[in-house]
C-alpha cells in the first residue's frame, strides 16, 4: 500500500531536477553560443514552451469571452439585442435558462447564452406592423367634455362641506390630489401637444373614473380612504402618461390596497403638493420639450411562456400559441373591466400598439383569467431601446404565466 506514495515522490523529486535545469538553462547566454557550444537536452524547452502555450492559450480563451462585466446589464443589453424588451419576466426566463447565472454578480461580456426558443412571428403580422399612425395635435370633442366636467365638479366640491368616513382622511388630502389633477388636466400645453389614440383613449379612462368619484362624493357628500387611494393612483398615472419619465424603470408588480388606516397624511400631502408636483413635472417637460416620445407609438408581439406539470419550460407549441387573450389598462384601473381594452389575435403571438407608459397586463384563457407574474409592464424601456435600428421592428414582450 505504500509503494504508490514512495513512487510519487520519485516523481515530485524528478519533476523537480528538470524544472531546476530549465530555468539555469534560461538565465544562460544560449547553448550554441561561445566557441565551444554545449548541447542540451531539450525537455527544458519543451516544458517551458507547453507552459508558454498553455498561457496563450488562456489568455486568448479569456479575452474572445470579452471583460467581465455585471450580469443583469449584460442580461438587459443581449435581449434588446434580440429585439426583446428586458422585462422582470425576460430576465427570469434567461436566469431559467442560464442557472450559472443566478447568485453571480458578474458575467463575462461574450459568454454564449441560451436562447429562449419562441415561435417565429408570422410574415403578416411584421408588414401590419410597419403601419405606425403618426402624432396628431387636436384633442377630441369627447375628451374636452370630460375636462370640462371635471372642472364643473371641483367648482361643486370645492363648495360643499363633506364628512370623511375614516378620521385619518382629511378633506385636504382630497383637496390637495383635485387640485393636482386641474393643474395637470387644464395646462396650457394639454390642447396644443402632440397625441396620439391610444394617449386620448388612456386620459379618456382616467378622467371618466375621476368623474365618476368626484360626483359620487358629491351625491353621497361623503369622502372614503378607498376613494382617496383611486384618485392618488390616478394621478399618478396620469403624470407618467403626459409626462413620461425620460429614463423609465421597469415596474414592480403592486398587490396591496389601500387599507384606509394611514396615520400619516402628511407625507401623502407633500407628494401630492403643488412645489412637488411642480418641480417633477416642470423637469419632464424640459426633457420632452423637442421630443415626441409621449406621441409616439410601437408595435409590440406578446408572447407567454409557463411550465408544465412536469415542470418543464413551455414557450412553443400548442399549450402557449394562439391560445390565450390579452388585454391592457392604466394600472389605477385594474379593478375595472371596463378599463381594459384588448390586442390583436391571441398570445402567442398578440399585437399591441402602444405608446410610452405602464399598463396592467390581464391574461384570459376563454372567461377564465389567468394569473400573470408581473402584470404590471412600463412599455417606455421600448422606445429607448439602444439598438436603435430595431427601433421599427415588432418587439418581443414575454409575459410569464403562473399555471
Amino acid at each position: 500500500m505504500k509503494k504508490p506514495k514512495y513512487l510519487t515522490a520519485r516523481i515530485c523529486f524528478f519533476m523537480h531536477i528538470l524544472l531546476t535545469h530549465h530555468f539555469t538553462v534560461f538565465s544562460q547566454r544560449p547553448p550554441t553560443s561561445g566557441p565551444n557550444p554545449e548541447e542540451s537536452n531539450l525537455t527544458p524547452f519543451i516544458i517551458g514552451g507547453t507552459g508558454l502555450v498553455v498561457a496563450a492559450g488562456s489568455y486568448f480563451y479569456l479575452k474572445s469571452r470579452g471583460p467581465k462585466v455585471p450580469v443583469t446589464d449584460n442580461l438587459q443589453d443581449y435581449l434588446w439585442r434580440q429585439n426583446i424588451m428586458p422585462t422582470p419576466d425576460a430576465l427570469n426566463l434567461m436566469y431559467a435558462l442560464n442557472p450559472g447565472l443566478r447568485g453571480q454578480d458578474m458575467m463575462r461580456k461574450k459568454k454564449k447564452l441560451v436562447d429562449p426558443e419562441f415561435p417565429e412571428i408570422p410574415e403578416e403580422m411584421r408588414k401590419a406592423a410597419a403601419a405606425v399612425p403618426s402624432p396628431t395635435f387636436i384633442m377630441p370633442e369627447n375628451l374636452k367634455g370630460l375636462i370640462d366636467e371635471f372642472i364643473s365638479s371641483m367648482d361643486a366640491f370645492s363648495g360643499m362641506t363633506l364628512k370623511t368616513i375614516n378620521p385619518n382622511v382629511p378633506k385636504e388630502a382630497f383637496r390637495e390630489i383635485l387640485t393636482n389633477l386641474e393643474r395637470m388636466l387644464t395646462a396650457p400645453e394639454r390642447f396644443t401637444e402632440s397625441r396620439n389614440a391610444i394617449k386620448d383613449q388612456m386620459m379618456t379612462d382616467l378622467i371618466t373614473v375621476i368623474n365618476q368619484t368626484v360626483n359620487g362624493a358629491i351625491d353621497t357628500q361623503e369622502l372614503s380612504a378607498d376613494k382617496l387611494d383611486l384618485l392618488q393612483a390616478i394621478s399618478a398615472d396620469l403624470e407618467d402618461l403626459l409626462y413620461p419619465d425620460p429614463s423609465p424603470p421597469q415596474m414592480e408588480v403592486v398587490t396591496t390596497k389601500g387599507d384606509g388606516n394611514r396615520e400619516d397624511w402628511g407625507l401623502f400631502l407633500a407628494s401630492a403638493g403643488k412645489n412637488f408636483n411642480d418641480k417633477l413635472i416642470f423637469n419632464r417637460r424640459l426633457v420632452n420639450q423637442t421630443s415626441r416620445e409621449n406621441a409616439d407609438l410601437k408595435w409590440f408581439a406578446l408572447a407567454v411562456y409557463k411550465y408544465g406539470a412536469d415542470g418543464d419550460l413551455i414557450t412553443k407549441g400548442k399549450e402557449v400559441e394562439k391560445r390565450y387573450q390579452i388585454a391592457y389598462a392604466s394600472p389605477a384601473l385594474k379593478d375595472r373591466e371596463e378599463s381594459f381594452h384588448s390586442i390583436q389575435g391571441n398570445a402567442s403571438y398578440g399585437m399591441a400598439l402602444l405608446g410610452n407608459g405602464k399598463y396592467f397586463i390581464k391574461v384570459k384563457e376563454g372567461d377564465e383569467e389567468v394569473p400573470v407574474q408581473n402584470p404590471i409592464i412600463h412599455f417606455g424601456q421600448a422606445f429607448h431601446n439602444p439598438v436603435k435600428e430595431l427601433h421599427n421592428d415588432l418587439t418581443k414582450v414575454i409575459i410569464y404565466l403562473l399555471e
